[in-house]
């Protein structure tokens, strides 16, 4: 994950647990907020029936509860809604910085892959100089059989083959198919017969970011 990104994701991350931290104290307000409610308007039923022990100060006090909470309820609401409004502006400013750097990344990363496919190219041509290589050694083998067969004959002698010619089957087993190809650039996985032949610790890596 480059930079940008991660403060991207950071940021939000930061907005989200302040919102809902705003959030649940708004709850918790809301809930005191109607309790007094309640609380206010069992009085207001209370208060002037004969033998009420409600008089006007414990009404009063208890409207006071109400309207303080709600007060507060109002101001805890505001805060979240400037929290929301908040991340949205400082998120929406940031997305031009964060386009900005995901086209650096991918033009760097694109760039590389370019390089890395110059090198299979590279590869490639080593790979056939060494088939041509085999090719030679094998017409030399060949070249051994004949002239050996032909000593044989001058004496009447059987001759027995030493060189194996089963070289070509094996060589063409070596060849990369389109299948092995596409599956280990989807999967990201070297073939199992060919994990013998790679280091872990040399395999190509992208920063980290």
């Amino acid at each position: 994950m480059y930079p940008e990104l991660r403060q991207f994701n950071q940021m939000s991350k930061d907005y989200e647990e302040r919102i809902s931290e705003a959030h649940d104290r708004w709850k918790v307000i809301n809930r005191q907020k109607e309790a007094a409610s309640r609380e206010y308007e069992h009085l207001l039923g209370q208060y002037g029936r004969r033998n009420s022990k409600v008089d006007m100060d414990a009404l009063h006090e208890s409207k006071n509860e109400y309207l303080r909470l709600m007060a507060k309820e109002r101001d805890a609401m505001e805060h979240l809604d400037e929290l929301k409004d908040s991340k949205h502006d400082r998120m929406k400013e940031f997305v031009d910085t964060l386009l900005q750097a995901r086209d650096r990344e991918v033009d760097a990363s694109t760039r590389t892959m370019k390089k890395k496919i110059d090198e299979m190219q590279r590869l490639k041509a080593e790979y056939l100089m060494i088939v041509q290589q085999i090719h030679q050694i094998h017409q030399y083998v060949n070249g051994i059989e004949e002239s050996t067969l032909k000593a044989f004959q001058t004496m009447g002698t059987r001759y027995n083959p030493k060189s194996d010619f089963s070289i070509y089957p094996a060589l063409s087993r070596m060849e990369i198919t389109h299948r092995e190809i596409q599956q280990v650039f989807t999967k990201g996985d070297l073939p199992a017969e060919l994990s013998k032949f790679t280091d872990p610790y040399t395999s190509f890596q992208l920063p980290k970011k």
